[in-house]
Parts: C-alpha cells; sequence; structure tokens
C-alpha cells in the first residue's frame, strides 16, 4: 500500500478564515467557475475551474466518510445503549465483525477468484485476535473484580464476627438458608 500525497492545492494554503468560506460555497450550490472567480478576487490569484473541482471532490469524501464515521459511532451507541453490560470496544467488534460478514456475503464469485488468500487469512486472524484479547481482558478484570469482593467480604465478616457476633450469626444463617433454597 502505498502512501498518500500530500496535497498542496491554492485552496489548501488559503487564510482558516478564507479556506472555511470556500468549503462552504462547495457545500452550497455554488458553481466551480464562482468559486473559482471568488479566490481570485480575494487573493488576486488564479485557480482553475479543475483545481476547485478536485478540492471539492477531496472535501466530499472527506465529509462522507466522517458521516459514515458518526453513523457507525451511533449504532455503536445505541447497542451500547440497549445492553448496559456491553462497554465500547465490545460494540465495535460487534460492528467490524456485521461488515465483515456482509461483505463476505455480498462478495461476488469473481471477486473471489481474485483475492489472495494469504491477505484474507491475516485480516480474519486479526479479527479474531482483536476478539479474543478483548475476552481475555473482560475474564482478567472479572477474576481482579471477584478477588477484590472476596477480600473486602472476608474483611467485613471477620469484623462482624468480632465486634458483631450476634449480627455475624444471623447474616451466615440467612446466607446458609438462601444457599440451601437454591440447591433444592
Amino acid at each position: 500500500m502505498g502512501r498518500k500525497r500530500r496535497k498542496h492545492s491554492i485552496i489548501d494554503k488559503l487564510s482558516p478564515e478564507l479556506k472555511a468560506t470556500v468549503e462552504e460555497m462547495m457545500k452550497s450550490d455554488f458553481t466551480y467557475q464562482e468559486i473559482a472567480d471568488y479566490i481570485k478576487a480575494q487573493t488576486e490569484q488564479p485557480i482553475s475551474v479543475t483545481s476547485v473541482w478536485r478540492y471539492a471532490s477531496a472535501l466530499n469524501e472527506s465529509v462522507e466518510t466522517l458521516r459514515m464515521a458518526q453513523e457507525n459511532f451511533r449504532v455503536i451507541m445505541e447497542e451500547i445503549n440497549k445492553y448496559p453490560a456491553l462497554d465500547t470496544s465490545e460494540g465495535i467488534i460487534r460492528l467490524l465483525s456485521h461488515y465483515v460478514l456482509e461483505s463476505i456475503q455480498n462478495t461476488s464469485e469473481d471477486k473471489w477468484q481474485k483475492l489472495d488468500p494469504e491477505t484474507l487469512i491475516k485480516q480474519a486472524t486479526s479479527l479474531v485476535k482483536a476478539a479474543s484479547y478483548k475476552k481475555n481482558m473482560d475474564l482478567k478484570n472479572e477474576n481482579i473484580l471477584n478477588a477484590g469482593f472476596e477480600q473486602v467480604k472476608s474483611m467485613v465478616f471477620e469484623a462482624m464476627a468480632k465486634e458483631r457476633p450476634e449480627l455475624y450469626r444471623d447474616v451466615a444463617k440467612f446466607l446458609d438458608e438462601k444457599k440451601r433454597s437454591e440447591t433444592i
């Protein structure tokens, strides 16, 4: 994969205020010729309609990419709101998995023949590794949480047994009864 070349258009070199105005004109109903004329009037530097078109095309592509990212984020947040136990990384993994499966289903037989199996395997492995890493971290965090809870519980019961033995007996009796009723 080649590196993207830096842009060196006349519009990129405009002052931030003028560049923002030009971008707003591109999003509105101005023609490329009107935009080129406006830039020339403001800077006294000629610019071709083709240069304006190229910049507008790149801007539209960036805006569309941003819209897609925002939509993906909205979908992730909806999933997280539906399932409070779901964290952001799990939502991202679900979304990516959905897109991967959708892409697989929509891939024609011709494209499957042209795909590089090694690249496909590497990409699938990366997705599996990400899901596995997430699951591993969840288990580690759960173990740490459980160990901390057990330690606090132990401290509370030890203190209760020493300072409030009657309360300790009542709580122990209550827990034993609950345990027996669950196993029946």
